[in-house]
């Protein structure tokens, strides 16, 4: 069993991580475009380049897994009623190169992760779950 909190950072399904990067790069987009038009350098454009560093932070803060105490907790940056999963619900898990794949609670969830990280992450579930990981 885990004594300790372990905590990973995650993007979403690839399609879902592709929407929202697209998004925050456009507030960046906005910003350099705002400042060529205007031929100098103002407080909007520092404005459109601070929200552009804030919402970065914010989809690389506070989308994380953290596993402690059997459960598998998901956070994510918009919605603060977290996914609890509880280890025991897990059926399986899928790994790949950089995405991890769970079967859990009759749904199926996609995560990308660093590599080390998803390797990791795959090896504790299936030590505490009893479930072998499959490969691909």
């Amino acid at each position: 069993m885990i004594t300790q909190e372990r905590r990973f950072l995650y993007q979403p399904n690839p399609l879902s991580s592709v929407i929202n990067w697209s998004w925050t790069l456009i507030v960046l987009m906005m910003g350099a475009i705002f400042w060529l038009e205007v031929t100098h350098f103002n407080w909007y454009t520092l404005g459109f380049f601070v929200a552009f560093a804030f919402l970065c932070w914010l989809e690389i803060h506070f989308r994380n897994i953290t596993m402690a105490k059997g459960v598998l907790t998901v956070s994510t940056v918009l919605n603060h009623r977290h996914l609890v999963i509880p280890l025991k619900q897990i059926s399986s898990v899928h790994l790949s190169r950089y995405r991890l794949g769970i079967v859990a609670q009759g749904k199926i969830y996609q995560f990308l992760l660093p590599r080390n990280s998803a390797i990791e992450l795959a090896g504790l579930i299936s030590e505490a779950t009893g479930i072998e990981e499959e490969k691909a």
